[in-house]
């Protein structure tokens, strides 16, 4: 038996290396965003009865759902050694969630981490002009409609993650284009009403990270699920705190530095669903 693992564990670490990948973990994910890749291309051009496409798509949100959390991990460390393969992966990504990531850098990277200690700065804020607590829906709504200005307002220092913000941007839309123009109704099923419900959803799950914590200190700032099954299908992105405390660590090595670090957390518990079910 470990023997065979060990030969399991060769096999992967060379396939990665063939592949180019930085982490040999990166496998689960890029393996995720091929197949939801390929299986949204193939209804794209093979369903055509509208009911049939309308089950496609939506039994398709929830892989697609899972690749939004791998954006975010690719926004901090790509998963290839090559520049260009990750900006070939993070095309694809895009038009399975609606996310680019160099937009997704700027806001969260640039922006959210810099400032999630100041909830009044935090371009993700879930504090409302008078300093309330935002409900869910509002704080969705806030993002949703304010991210833009945020992408605009901190690429003016950043020139090259502008330039290939803007890359990202013309190189979709034009696909979509081609889409809309070649099967309008395949189009919006498999592309274009996604791309909307995945990202609408990723914020939403954001919401609970900060909420009702003031603290400067980062290990009493963010909140921390680590429930297991949820951080399988979503790439470690429970261990929200760890993650603020090493944003460069690999998504892989979150679990364990979040157990060297809990002796040190002092995060009184959050009343929101998410954070209490998986906790």
């Amino acid at each position: 038996m470990a023997m065979s693992r060990a030969l399991q564990g060769g096999i992967m670490r060379h396939l990665a290396r063939l592949l180019g990948l930085r982490y040999t973990e990166d496998l689960a994910p890029l393996a995720l965003v091929a197949g939801a890749a390929l299986l949204q291309w193939a209804a794209y051009f093979l369903v055509r009865d509208p009911w049939v496409a309308i089950a496609c798509a939506t039994v398709l949100l929830l892989p697609q759902i899972a690749v939004s959390t791998a954006v975010h991990n690719q926004s901090h460390m790509g998963m290839f050694a090559g520049a260009w393969a990750n900006r070939v992966l993070e095309w694809v990504m895009t038009l399975e969630t609606g996310m680019y990531a160099a937009k997704f850098r700027l806001h969260h990277s640039r922006g959210h981490h810099l400032h999630y200690t100041e909830p009044e700065r935090d371009p993700s804020r879930w504090i409302d002009a008078g300093g309330c607590r935002m409900s869910r829906l509002a704080y969705v709504a806030h993002y949703f409609l304010t991210y833009d200005y945020h992408v605009l307002r901190i690429a003016r220092t950043c020139t090259r993650l502008r330039r290939r913000c803007l890359w990202q941007v013309a190189a979709s839309n034009l696909v979509l284009a081609a889409l809309l123009f070649h099967d309008p109704r395949n189009a919006l099923l498999f592309f274009v009403v996604p791309r909307i419900l995945v990202w609408l959803n990723f914020i939403h799950m954001t919401y609970d990270d900060h909420i009702d914590l003031y603290a400067s200190d980062p290990f009493k700032a963010s909140h921390t699920k680590a429930n297991r099954w949820l951080n399988l299908v979503f790439f470690n992105n429970g261990y929200h705190l760890a993650h603020h405390v090493r944003p460069g660590l690999h998504w892989s090595r979150l679990p364990e530095f979040h157990r060297q670090i809990a002796h040190r957390i002092d995060v009184p518990p959050s009343s929101t669903p998410l954070n209490r079910w998986f906790r």
